[in-house]
């Protein structure tokens, strides 16, 4: 999704990108429900967090997509990968999980190697897309946080149609500010993968969430730091500095570190 949102912003306002992104994906699921009858997961009577959630939700991922479109897409999502570390700092008092003494140390670590990241030995890169790499990962982890606890009680369909559905309707009001016109016939095969990523990227999530603690859903994301890398250098020859790959190898330690203890916890 990381890659199609990238070249999309290369004529779209990263607002409009997540309009179509949400919207595609809320056509998805009502043609779904309509075909399998399953209206019957729109009813909650958790009205209220859904939409905060999707609030946070929607505004982390126009954030993240401006990250995307400002820096390399290496750097955008190591950055991102800082949510997973704040998820763990506050999972416990939002969510009252015990986080012990050696995770909050991995979380510090981690914290460390960031620092490393944005340490780009002569690359350029731009702030204010690092301000919008950092409000993405922070509005990431308040979002995993709220899944966990609409994981308790409601069906991934569920969080994933109202999270969709206020999505849209939040960057429809948005669109007015940043209308770039209608998409060219060009971007129409972009923008139906993007629907399709970003579809199937939440299924994951919000399944995933509702299935297992928090602290140790959100560290396995750090994969996408590799992704990211790769995509990155074939698609836009970025080659990352010494500084960025010593960094998001600290990273990466520090959410194996932090899998390990919560693995080490439920034995």
């Amino acid at each position: 999704m990381g890659v199609i949102a990238k070249f999309l912003s290369n004529v779209m306002n990263p607002i409009e990108i997540a309009f179509y992104r949400n919207v595609m994906v809320f056509i998805g699921f009502i043609v779904f429900m309509s075909l399998t009858n399953k209206w019957h997961y729109i009813k909650t009577q958790r009205r209220n967090a859904h939409i905060i959630r999707a609030t946070v939700g929607t505004f982390g991922l126009i954030c993240g997509f401006y990250s995307i479109s400002l820096l390399p897409l290496a750097t955008a999502a190591t950055l991102y990968y800082a949510s997973p570390l704040l998820v763990v700092v506050l999972s416990g008092p939002m969510l009252r999980e015990h986080i012990g003494l050696f995770r909050y140390i991995a979380v510090i670590v981690g914290f460390a190697g960031i620092m490393l990241v944005i340490k780009p030995n002569g690359q350029d890169l731009v702030v204010i897309g690092l301000i919008f790499a950092f409000f993405d990962a922070f509005f990431s982890a308040l979002t995993q946080i709220f899944l966990r606890d609409l994981g308790k009680t409601e069906n991934s369909l569920t969080t994933v149609f109202y999270y969709m559905g206020i999505g849209a309707l939040i960057t429809f009001f948005m669109l007015p500010f940043v209308w770039t016109g209608i998409p060219q016939a060009e971007s129409l095969l972009l923008l139906l993968g993007l629907g399709l990523t970003g579809g199937l990227q939440q299924i994951a999530k919000t399944t995933g969430s509702s299935l297992a603690p928090v602290a140790l859903t959100s560290p396995l994301n750090y994969i996408g730091i590799i992704w990211a890398t790769l995509f990155g250098w074939f698609f836009w020859h970025h080659i990352p500095t010494g500084s960025f790959f010593a960094g998001a190898a600290i990273i990466i330690f520090s959410n194996l570190f932090i899998i390990y203890r919560e693995h080490k916890k439920n034995v």
